[in-house]
């Protein structure tokens, strides 16, 4: 018998951290393969606009030699905003398609009890297309100038914008709509999804942390064995391996986020469980239709 995932029933944090990770292991094929298809192109860029940030500024290092304002140069201003401008970009599409990708695949697992749809998810987010991408964009400079007034208001705003994409999928909103109702739909819930939240993020960070270690161990050799040129050229700390190791850790750090996003979908079925009880009517209904099923007097 498959082991089938109740996604609309009330969670405590426990279970939600269990029941992201059960998903994964599950679903882990179907679900990184329409990843790869739906927001892999946005994720080569994204990873490929950081590779060309970081050789631009520490690639940059050794021309302190021979051109001491070369860091206030023009040539070196355009390649740095060139480079920001396209990973605000390419993160912009990738979040938007990687949120759409995976709560689209939530629901195609919900609706077809517990077999993910490919042809309905690549539909649903092909038919979203700009909904995901306005909700990515307003979410991201909502939480942006919250954190630039005040670091508090920019928790606060991620914590209760956690809940948009969900909302946006599920409930078929606009984004406007999404975004306003997020505030209603946390109320009086704001710490415990804050607390789901700080847990996922403190494990997500660890498994980064793993994956990074090939990039600190390279990092700390290459320090040692250039220790007397660094002064010269610093540039050299910074090579070609160097930035591939940070490149394939970014890569990783941009995949395995789909952990947050998987928990952020359960955190909206628990919240809207306990304000809705959608779940809990749907249920009720399916056991009345199997007590007098059709055409029983």
């Amino acid at each position: 018998m498959q082991d089938i995932i109740q996604f609309k029933k009330q969670r405590e944090l426990g279970s939600i951290l269990t029941d992201t990770f059960k998903f994964i292991r599950l679903q882990w094929k179907p679900l990184f393969g329409l990843i790869f298809r739906i927001a892999g192109p946005a994720l080569i860029l994204l990873v490929l606009a950081y590779v060309f940030y970081m050789q631009t500024v520490f690639g940059s290092l050794g021309a302190l030699d021979t051109n001491a304002l070369f860091f206030g140069s023009s040539e070196f201003g355009i390649s740095v905003i060139l480079s920001l401008v396209l990973i605000i970009l390419a993160g912009i599409a990738y979040y938007g398609l990687l949120y759409g990708a995976v709560m689209y695949s939530i629901q195609s697992y919900i609706q077809n009890k517990g077999e993910i749809d490919k042809k309905e998810v690549i539909t649903g987010v092909k038919k979203d297309f700009w909904k995901l991408m306005g909700i990515s964009v307003l979410t991201g400079l909502m939480i942006a100038v919250g954190t630039l007034v005040c670091i508090a208001p920019g928790i606060y705003l991620a914590v209760v914008l956690a809940t948009t994409y969900g909302i946006l999928v599920f409930e078929k909103r606009s984004v406007t709509d999404s975004i306003s109702y997020s505030f209603e739909l946390i109320k009086g819930e704001w710490w415990i999804t804050f607390a789901t939240l700080l847990v996922i993020l403190i494990l997500y960070y660890i498994i980064m942390m793993i994956a990074q270690i090939p990039q600190y161990i390279y990092f700390f050799i290459k320090m040692f064995t250039v220790a007397e040129t660094m002064s010269s050229d610093p540039s050299g700390m910074f090579d070609g391996i160097y930035i591939a190791l940070n490149g394939f850790a970014l890569l990783m750090q941009y995949i395995l986020y789909v952990i947050i996003v998987i928990t952020t979908g359960f955190v909206y079925f628990n919240l809207n469980e306990k304000k809705n009880f959608t779940g809990t009517m749907e249920t009720i209904e399916s056991l009345g239709s199997r007590e007098n099923p059709e055409g029983s007097n």
